[in-house]
């Protein structure tokens, strides 16, 4: 059984500290045997059903030439059909719809929660692969059953070879300058851009991958733009500096400086805008258009009730002062107490009568903790 407060690098040949100053979103680093309780991860058996129910994203890749991959999107039925071709199974977000899988998320208590994008397992008979590519975000690749050999290059590459007529993107004729092989426990992790790439080395080989959320900041300028927009007036429009007759259609110098007015007044916001808008938009970012909303409580009527944050939800805060800060939640911000704003993003399951006493006697607090019940934020945790 893990400890209370699990870590990654318990029993490793590296420290945390060590780790960020040589690793992090550098280079790869190899964790041998981490001592991860794989027990909260759906089985091959589980991952199939998974695949069948509405809703779950999965795909099937296969390969006819070894070359260009292919994929098939949501039928997971159609796995017999392409059984000859290698076939791995892939399922999305599994911490959403197998919720015991968040307990995974605990051994890395070093990373922001806003920061995990979603977990995704894979199952793949021996010689199986979906391809030599990159990702642009960190991954953790977590071995769960069965082995697989990882083929891994030192640094990112900025501008890999493409196979041109693939449907998915695989890189041509890799060279790797690392070749591993990953058992049960064992976990390779890998900065954004490293071109990477596994085969199944056994008959029911499933890997976990742990991936972190990165918003280009195309994306994240683009939600950042449309917040600080929303509530400016009609009347504020563009006006001409019009000194001279003239039909010409230059663009001039009033142009350019009009817009660079706008952007320099955007980038004068104070601190606790800024986070505001940071807030809302990372929060927002690949949330579920339609997610489950039952298993709502009623807080009225079990003084023992046990809750917990939806698998759905994505929560940070930004403290503004001492007693007060910004809770983001889902692209929404609420103020609250700091207490209470570490507490919901800090942990995954409360008890309501604790979070009432630490709201006390902060209206705020009480009305923010109904709202979230409501909204399937804070939703009913099951009983063990």
């Amino acid at each position: 059984m893990p400890k209370n407060k699990p870590n990654v690098f318990d029993g490793q040949a590296i420290g945390a500290s060590e780790f960020f100053q040589t690793h992090w979103q550098q280079a790869p680093y190899l964790f041998k045997q981490t001592g991860i309780d794989l027990s909260c991860l759906p089985d091959a058996e589980e991952l199939f059903a998974l695949a069948g129910t509405e809703g779950v994203q999965s795909r099937i890749v296969f390969t006819e030439d070894q070359r260009c991959y292919q994929a098939i999107y949501d039928e997971p039925d159609a796995w017999n059909e392409v059984a000859h071709h290698h076939p791995t199974l892939l399922v999305s977000d599994i911490e959403k719809w197998y919720p015991e899988a968040r307990q995974l998320l605990a051994w890395f208590p070093f990373i922001k929660s806003w920061r995990f994008d979603d977990l995704m397992m894979s199952f793949a008979p021996e010689g199986a692969s979906v391809g030599a590519h990159t990702d642009h975000y960190d991954v953790f690749l977590l071995q769960v059953q069965g082995s697989r050999q990882w083929s891994y290059d030192d640094q990112a590459t900025n501008d890999p070879a493409w196979v041109s007529d693939s449907e998915l993107a695989v890189i041509e004729q890799h060279q790797a300058e690392h070749t591993v092989e990953l058992y049960a426990g064992d976990m390779l992790y890998l900065p954004p851009g490293v071109i990477h790439h596994g085969i199944s080395t056994s008959s029911d080989c499933v890997t976990c991958s742990i991936g972190l959320r990165a918003p280009a900041d195309a994306e994240l300028l683009q939600a950042v733009m449309e917040l600080a927009t929303q509530d400016w007036p009609p009347s504020q429009r563009f006006t001409d500096d019009v000194n001279q007759l003239a039909s010409h259609a230059d663009i001039g110098t009033h142009e350019i400086q009009h817009l660079r007015t706008l952007f320099q007044n955007l980038s004068q916001a104070d601190e606790a805008t800024l986070a505001r808008w940071f807030g809302q938009a990372v929060t927002q970012y690949r949330l579920f258009d339609d997610e489950p909303v039952d298993n709502l409580p009623s807080v009225k009527s079990d003084a023992n009730l046990t809750l917990q944050t939806s698998p759905f939800a994505v929560l940070a805060y930004h403290i503004e002062n001492q007693t007060s800060a910004n809770l983001f939640v889902n692209g929404d911000a609420y103020q609250c107490s700091v207490q209470l704003a570490k507490v919901l993003c800090d942990q995954s399951e409360f008890q309501w009568q604790e979070l009432k006493h630490l709201a006390g006697t902060e209206m705020s607090d009480l009305r923010l903790l109904h709202q979230l019940i409501e909204a399937g934020v804070l939703i009913k945790a099951p009983q063990n």
